[in-house]
């Protein structure tokens, strides 16, 4: 296994920890103002080949064998990029940092800014799941990032540190297949975590599990998971501070596996359907790392995880079913492969209902469409609110995980619109899949919020639904998408209840 240790984030790097690779990545710029420094950590470290501009990397090999690498990271970014090329920096480090042996990476940086997204795009090089015969080599990642200037205020390594870590959880929960990672185990997970790092915080857990969904009302989520031997659940970890002011609550989606059910999905299309619970993982280890770094004071906060596996047997639910849902609207079943949005619906009305949300914000892998709508890297974010669809967007610039806006046209895009139904309040699936389905899926969650007065554009309540189909994974492994951005939206809601 791979340990990550961040070391240090200051103007300057002490002496290096033995290693047989030492990567020093950073801006020609940062690289060339940072020289003299850097060249004094080793004699063979071949940074004159980028700093003087001829060439984008270099490497040398002593007669030891030990690996010197220099990369250069390019600063050319639109304005749709936060500070720096997190996406790049990943890569480099991944190729760069060696495979079986200790290495110490040095991150060159510009500005004091660019901390947080370069330290979670380090992290998530380094996943944690394997399951392949040969043992992964036991190697530590001694990882420094080196300032151009003293920070203007202390920077918390630690903090760092435990969210580098939270990603890496995040990305190894959705790395696990599903005969490892179902429903039953997600929740013990769950309670595990909860157990030894959030109970003694003040955290509370709540498990809704199997018949006893169905039994309270929770139509959706019992519908889509009743198939499986391992029955759905939602859970439910609350932060509720003596002067809390408002309600946030964090709603993921843990579809533990997703055949597409009696709508089965294509041979092609069913693979790597292990990664529909990314969202859930996003919240749950978002929800983990604000708590143990930087617990809110002046609101509760709630992480609701609906967790179900999408499976096919006599139980399964059927197109043409007509099923109720928390929120008391029913549904008719068109197509069981839109499964996502009915967890989530179930998962939204409870925090209406029970923890009388102020703000709610749901994150899924919920549509292929998200990819034409917003790209491989930036999830869909759409809202009700202009000002709250902002903070979530620069909550993502600042962290990494890159969002962008999905359009908001109930009029055009809504229930009435998409998915109008001549025998239930509701279709769960778009008639017309050409009009920006992935705002209707994001519509349809957002249609079971109440009292409605309070959800509509403008209104009280603040909802933001964050679609991350696609940068849930890079190639063939999970990003830990969420933490990052939802970690620094709890530090802006923090600032603006106080």
């Amino acid at each position: 296994m791979t340990s990550v240790f961040i070391r240090t984030v200051s103007e300057s790097v002490s002496a290096l920890s033995a290693a047989k690779t030492l990567l020093v990545v950073g801006s020609k710029e940062a690289l060339a103002a940072s020289a003299s420094h850097i060249s004094a950590l080793t004699a063979h470290l071949p940074l004159a080949a980028i700093s003087n501009g001829h060439s984008e990397s270099a490497s040398h090999i002593d007669a030891d064998g030990n690996v010197f690498n220099v990369m250069a990271l390019s600063t050319k970014k639109s304005r749709h990029f936060g500070s720096i090329r997190g996406d790049l920096l990943h890569d480099i480090v991944s190729k760069n940092a060696g495979k079986d042996k200790d290495a110490n990476v040095v991150v060159v940086l510009d500005s004091e800014e660019q901390v947080l997204t370069a330290a979670l795009s380090v992290a998530r090089a380094f996943p944690l799941y394997t399951n392949k015969q040969k043992p992964a080599a036991e190697r530590v990642i001694n990882v420094h990032f080196k300032l151009q200037s003293a920070p203007t205020q202390p920077v918390n390594v630690a903090k760092l540190q435990t969210l580098a870590d939270a990603v890496r959880d995040a990305g190894k929960l959705i790395d696990m297949p599903p005969n490892e990672l179902n429903p039953t185990t997600y929740v013990e997970i769950v309670r595990a975590v909860w157990d030894s790092r959030l109970k003694a915080a003040g955290v509370t857990l709540e498990v809704i599990q199997g018949t006893e969904l169905r039994d309270r009302g929770y139509g959706a989520i019992w519908n889509v998971g009743k198939a499986s031997d391992n029955l759905p659940a939602l859970v439910i970890l609350s932060h509720t501070p003596a002067a809390a002011k408002k309600n946030v609550v964090f709603v993921g989606k843990g579809i533990t596996f997703d055949t597409g059910g009696l709508a089965i999905k294509s041979k092609e299309g069913m693979p790597t359907m292990k990664v529909d619970m990314g969202g859930s993982a996003g919240v749950f280890q978002g929800f983990v790392s604000t708590i143990l770094t930087a617990p809110p004071t002046n609101y509760n906060l709630h992480a609701i995880l609906c967790i179900a596996e999408n499976s096919i047997d006599e139980r399964a639910f059927r197109p043409d079913d007509i099923i109720t849902s928390y929120s008391g609207k029913t549904i008719e079943v068109n197509n069981t492969d839109a499964e996502g949005r009915l967890v989530l619906c179930d998962g939204v009305a409870h925090a209406c209902k029970h923890l009388s949300a102020d703000v709610i914000v749901e994150m899924a892998t919920l549509t292929g469409a998200q990819a034409f709508a917003t790209g491989l890297r930036h999830a869909g974010v759409l809202s009700n609110r202009e000002d709250f669809e902002t903070t979530v967007v620069k909550s993502g610039r600042t962290s990494g995980d890159l969002a962008y806006p999905l359009i908001w046209s109930p009029e055009l895009i809504g229930i009435e619109t998409l998915m109008k139904s001549e025998v239930a309040d509701m279709k769960n699936s778009a008639s017309n899949r050409s009009n920006a389905p992935s705002t209707g899926a994001g519509m349809f969650v957002w249609s079971h919020l109440s009292p409605e007065e309070k959800w509509v554009e403008g209104g009280e309540g603040r909802w933001a639904h964050i679609d991350m189909a696609y940068p849930v994974t890079v190639g063939a492994r999970a990003t830990g998408y969420g933490v990052g951005i939802l970690s620094t939206l709890a530090g802006e809601l923090e600032k603006e209840f106080a």
